[in-house]
């Protein structure tokens, strides 16, 4: 489908899908899936594409009118997948498999368009056929024509939509988050400098401008010192003379009182009475609180001077004010930590989503996690579902000596029972935490370590493992949580990355015999077809070769056929390694194989045929005779030759033609190559 490029539409859409990172990621999909990926805006317009236009598209464009279907029978389809917000797996007007998957992006909504090739032959002949019918001129096939199925296709559009998606949610939360960030910086900026400082900045704030405003002598901030579970006082101010450091007990009745909201307590209360311990010579005093919910921040104390009630309601002011400003600089700075956490983990997340070989992946997933937490030493562990045990995948920093014995069964040990109850392990010291108890291994330099449970959605995959933190200190709550968002990402990564793996293992099971590890029959007959149509089009000469091993049978009841099966597999390793890297090999059935020389004409199909006779009659068996206790020994082959156009110009009338060849070299003594005539 062609449009002309997206300008002024879908803004946002437009900005990612042009950027750098983004394009990488389309060209990689669309090289792993064997699909061109295409994106249109909402009104149809394209705004990024794998390839200017699909090769095979390209040839339709010099006729308008086959052009104009195209255009409008995708568009109605892209526009029908939008309006239901689900793909659409079709076949577009030239008959090849497609689909169309809607994506949404800061409201505005874009389409995917994935075009594939021809499900089948017959699809071919009817897109040649409308080819002749609209009259297009000059249409060629670059390569070897490959089909694919609507199960491909669903395939293909299924990992489009795990990736992109994943990737499209990604950016748009961290737009969005940066946004409400925005924000709140702008409400903070209105409450004054006070709110972007840290609390002792805060303070002294506080106490300048209460020096100011009030008719006061001696002002202190008392903070909690968690050590020692006491108030000391912090910041102090004095008109003359210096100041004293004094301290009120954590459980004292002043702060008892403040905690249960009394708005201050002073030297007036009733139980107050003669209490003289914190300051000698002190007549007046005033206590009030700075709260932070849940809990008494600090104390505000002012000495040696009495109180008008509208001094009170300012310094009450002021307190309240100053816990806002705490409060806000603390979830300022929280939203700060939060926002880099999730910058931190999109990136490691782009970093591993484009690696498709698995233990590549799973050897970066713990490399990251370890550079995340700063952590020396970790592995990660997958549980096999059969046997329910914990296998090492991935290590870092652990000696190979250890890592044999890294086998745990589920519910054993720290990482198996991660495994088995989905809950993390914190530990600060492993020594003297009691869910524990054990002595620190020496291999480790702290006693801290992290053991997070690696799921998707319900399903426990496997368990991260981290410690030695490079400072020397203890993990903590916020590095738990780090690695729990991290490890979710990673396993969105691992399972896509398993899907693809399995197609391609099925792809390659479907063309490939199993035995010898060649490709299987029905594959060459595609792929013969595919050479006849291209030798027909661009007017190339191309062989075939039909090869059969001499005396198979006997070798066979000879020596039985779990040799015989060795002997195959040797043998075909040596066709493997004789013919051209252009050259297309196959076990055809039993003991025969054939193979297509693409460019090839008679003279050079012999000179090919005469070496690799000689290369399979130098292969020994000896390693397999010798194991039953029998003598080396050596096969032969007999090879028939045919060569398009001058042997046929169909495949059924070339292999018919290789054949009798074949069997006329097996009349005439075998261990021979004849050639068709």
């Amino acid at each position: 489908m062609a449009n002309k490029l997206c300008t002024d539409r879908a803004e946002h859409l437009q900005e990612l899908f042009l950027s750098a990172n983004w394009k990488g990621y389309f060209k990689t999909i669309s090289d792993t899936i064997g699909f061109n990926l295409s994106v249109f805006s909402e009104d149809g317009s394209l705004i990024f594409s794998t390839d200017d236009y699909y090769p095979i598209c390209r040839p339709l464009l010099s006729s308008p009118d086959f052009r104009a279907k195209c255009d409008a029978y995708c568009r109605c389809t892209m526009m029908s997948a939008i309006s239901k917000g689900k793909p659409v797996i079709y076949k577009c007007y030239a008959k090849m498999m497609s689909f169309a998957l809607p994506v949404e992006y800061l409201s505005e909504k874009g389409i995917i368009l994935g075009q594939g090739s021809f499900s089948s032959y017959e699809d071919f002949l009817e897109f040649m056929g409308r080819l002749s019918l609209f009259k297009v001129r000059d249409f060629s096939v670059t390569g070897p024509l490959k089909f694919t199925t609507a199960e491909n296709a669903r395939n293909a559009c299924r990992l489009v939509d795990s990736s992109i998606n994943q990737l499209l949610k990604n950016s748009q939360d961290a737009i969005l988050l940066k946004q409400k960030m925005d924000s709140l910086k702008d409400v903070l900026g209105m409450w004054g400098v006070a709110a972007k400082e840290q609390p002792e900045t805060v303070y002294k704030y506080m106490i300048a401008n209460l020096f100011t405003l009030l008719d006061i002598k001696h002002v202190a901030i008392l903070t909690l010192d968690r050590q020692r579970g006491v108030f000391t006082s912090l910041y102090s101010v004095k008109d003359e003379g210096p100041t004293e450091a004094f301290s009120i007990k954590a459980d004292d009745i002043i702060l008892q009182a403040l905690r249960k909201g009394k708005p201050f307590v002073s030297s007036m209360d009733p139980f107050m009475a003669g209490r003289i311990d914190f300051l000698k010579d002190l007549e007046i005093f005033y206590f009030f609180p700075i709260l932070t919910r849940p809990r008494l921040e600090s104390v505000l104390g002012i000495f040696g001077s009495p109180l008008k009630a509208g001094d009170i309601s300012i310094i009450n002011a002021f307190c309240k004010q100053t816990a806002i400003s705490i409060e806000n600089q603390r979830l300022h700075h929280e939203l700060c930590r939060k926002l880099d956490i999730f910058a931190a983990i999109s990136e490691l997340t782009k970093t591993i989503a484009p690696i498709f070989d698995y233990k590549a992946l799973l050897q970066t997933i713990l490399d990251k996690s370890a550079d995340l937490l700063k952590a020396e030493q970790g592995s990660l562990m997958l549980l096999d579902r059969e046997t329910e045990v914990l296998l090492l995948e991935a290590k870092k920093g652990i000696g190979d000596g250890i890592t044999e014995k890294l086998r745990i069964k589920k519910g054993e040990g720290i990482a198996g029972k991660v495994a088995e109850f989905g809950e993390p392990f914190l530990v600060e010291d492993v020594e003297n935490d009691p869910r524990i108890k054990q002595k620190n291994r020496l291999r480790y330099k702290t006693r801290s370590f992290v053991s997070v449970p690696v799921r998707i959605e319900d399903r426990i995959i496997g368990v991260l493992n981290l410690s030695d933190k490079i400072t020397g200190e203890a993990f903590d709550e916020d590095d738990l949580k780090l690695i729990q968002s991290f490890a979710t990402q990673a396993a969105i990564v691992m399972e896509r990355n398993s899907f693809y793996t399995q197609i391609e293992e099925l792809r390659r099971l479907s063309i490939t015999d199993p035995l010898t590890g060649l490709l299987n029959r029905r594959y060459l007959l595609d792929r013969l077809e595919e050479e006849l149509s291209r030798s027909q089009r661009h007017g190339r000469l191309f062989s075939l070769l039909m090869l059969d091993i001499d005396g198979f049978k006997d070798y066979n009841d000879t020596f039985g056929h779990p040799m015989g099966d060795r002997a195959l597999k040797a043998i075909s390793e040596a066709i493997l390694n004789s013919v051209r890297s252009i050259d297309i090999v196959s076990r055809y059935g039993g003991d025969e194989f054939m193979v297509i020389l693409p460019e090839t004409d008679k003279a050079l199909a012999v000179s090919i045929a005469e070496r690799l006779k000689s290369d399979v009659g130098k292969t020994e068996l000896a390693n397999s005779l010798t194991d039953a206790g029998l003598s080396p020994s050596n096969l032969t082959l007999s090879i028939g030759i045919a060569s398009y156009p001058e042997d046929g110009n169909t495949t059924e009338m070339l292999i018919e033609h290789v054949d009798k060849a074949l069997y006329l070299a097996k009349n005439k003594g075998r261990n021979r190559i004849e050639v068709f005539s």
